[in-house]
């Protein structure tokens, strides 16, 4: 008896060391399976315009992106001696290789490596900018923020460098204060449009501009809200200038949306978290598997979808690269794993007697209700103004009937439109900006200021012009002091 549960334990320890006992069998699903993609996304407003997407069989018939290794680029001056040079006698190499993944950190990791992968790819810039000309900080030793387009060499062929464009990481990674880069977290991108740039803009030629107002429809075209005719026409040059004028860190008009009312970018921290993906909810989020086709919509599958009978890029598109055309499922199932593994970094405002004061006046003002504890939301979605929630959604979906008062566009008029909004997880406020589903309020002290509900405020967030930040009225009554302890407590979150 005493040798047989020697046995049972040497067969535990035996299991819990290092080796191949601990490799991680990973159950990964088929990302583009037909039946998942029927249901995995809300209808749009406009029914009949809900996206069609390729078949199961044509996206797998599409040859696989590989995963460069990339490498650093350093502000003018601070490389090393002889860097490029050194860089140009590599060989190229791929990164991501499953074989060689055992452990779920080892997935993990392979997965950071997908989600700062690049998409598209173009020459390197002969000579990179001075740090005092990069908007965000460089590190100590001058290496240049790598989600910045250039900021970072891709070999793909021996002795040519290369840069790109379109990584996860371009649009969800943070610059802290300290100057480190937070990856997963609402990205800020590159919000300079200096008046060289715009200068340029304005002496396109009459080609290069038909190009650009080409670009634009693909982008944002929606042809059951505005011909492209119309569409074209409302975008003269000056018009182009004041929309790239008006761009503003935390906000990005991603494909599908609006150039005039684009969306907030989201922090991915705590993603699995949540039921509904984008603001306006368009994606369900039950599984890896949704979080993977997620990827694969986002990284340029949306746009050779058909909206009715509008294909927004019938021709090139992120999904015609040069090398491959779109992720393997092991890369898909990489990624989700990395996004879900993203913690924040850690909360420098103290849960103290101010805070508490703060939860207080949060619980009697009845906001636990939409950002229900311990994730701050109800994970519901609510209609916009103007839209009647169909009788079968009422039945299907999680809905909180209940009107806002936001601004409608996003909801209403664009290709990622449902009719409604997600109510927004508050966790990580702390680190985000840009508030509201438009990124219009710069801080949580400009969300909770009755002035931006003025006819001549001007937020201090994304806007074109002076015009009131409409709608989620909760909290601009509270006293001054129960308005900073309830900010207080936000900041905790």
């Amino acid at each position: 008896m005493r040798n047989a549960a020697c046995r049972i334990v040497l067969a535990i320890f035996a299991g819990s060391g290092t080796g191949r006992a601990q490799d991680f069998h990973p159950n990964i699903p088929k990302a583009w399976d037909d039946q998942e993609v029927e249901r995995f996304e809300l209808p749009l407003a406009q029914r009949d315009r809900s996206p069609r997407y390729m078949t199961g069989t044509e996206y797998y018939a599409l040859k696989v992106r590989p995963v460069y290794r990339s490498y650093a680029a350093y502000a003018k001056g601070r490389e090393p001696a002889g860097y490029l040079e050194s860089l140009k006698q590599k060989d190229p190499e791929i990164v991501f290789d499953p074989s060689k993944l055992h452990t779920k950190e080892d997935w993990i990791q392979a997965g950071k490596l997908v989600f700062e992968s690049e998409t598209l790819y173009f020459p390197a810039p002969a000579e990179q900018p001075a740090a005092e000309d990069v908007p965000w900080p460089v590190s100590k030793d001058g290496v240049l923020p790598f989600f910045n387009p250039g900021y970072r060499y891709i070999i793909r062929k021996k002795g040519i460098l290369e840069a790109g464009v379109n990584s996860c990481a371009g649009c969800h990674t943070r610059v802290m204060p300290d100057g480190s880069f937070f990856e997963g977290a609402q990205g800020v991108q590159d919000p300079a449009a200096t008046p060289a740039r715009l200068q340029q803009l304005r002496e396109m030629t009459a080609d290069r501009f038909r190009r650009l107002l080409s670009r634009q429809w693909t982008n944002f075209g929606a042809p059951w809200v505005q011909s492209q005719e119309a569409f074209e026409a409302a975008l003269s040059k000056e018009e182009i200038v004041r929309q790239m004028a008006a761009r503003h860190p935390g906000v990005l008009a991603r494909q599908g949306t609006s150039n005039s009312h684009p969306p907030h970018i989201p922090s991915l921290v705590g993603v699995s978290d949540l039921k509904y993906l984008d603001a306006t909810g368009l994606v369900h989020n039950r599984s890896i598997g949704d979080l993977m086709r997620y990827a694969i919509i986002n990284e340029g599958l949306d746009t050779l979808a058909h909206f009715g009978d509008f294909q927004p890029a019938p021709g090139t598109t992120a999904f015609s690269g040069e090398e491959g055309t779109r992720y393997s499922d092991e890369q898909l199932y990489a990624l989700a794993l990395y996004i879900s593994s993203l913690k924040p970094p850690p909360n420098p405002h103290p849960f103290d007697d101010l805070a508490r004061r703060g939860q207080r006046v949060f619980q009697q003002q009845g906001c636990p209700g939409c950002h229900t504890p311990p994730l701050y939301t109800n994970n519901k979605i609510t209609p916009a103004q103007g839209f009647r929630v169909p009788e079968d959604l009422l039945k299907t979906e999680e809905i909180l009937n209940v009107v806002v008062g936001t601004d409608p566009t996003l909801a209403l008029k664009t290709r990622r439109g449902t009719g409604f909004y997600k109510i927004p997880s508050l966790r990580g406020v702390w680190y985000r900006n840009s508030f509201g589903h438009g990124g219009w309020a710069e801080t949580l002290e400009e969300w909770f200021d009755p002035v931006r509900l003025q006819d001549d405020y001007v937020p201090r967030g994304f806007h074109l012009a002076p015009g009131p930040i409409k709608g989620h009225e909760f909290g601009l009554k509270v006293s001054p002091d129960d308005k900073q302890a309830l900010i207080a407590f936000l900041k905790t979150l």
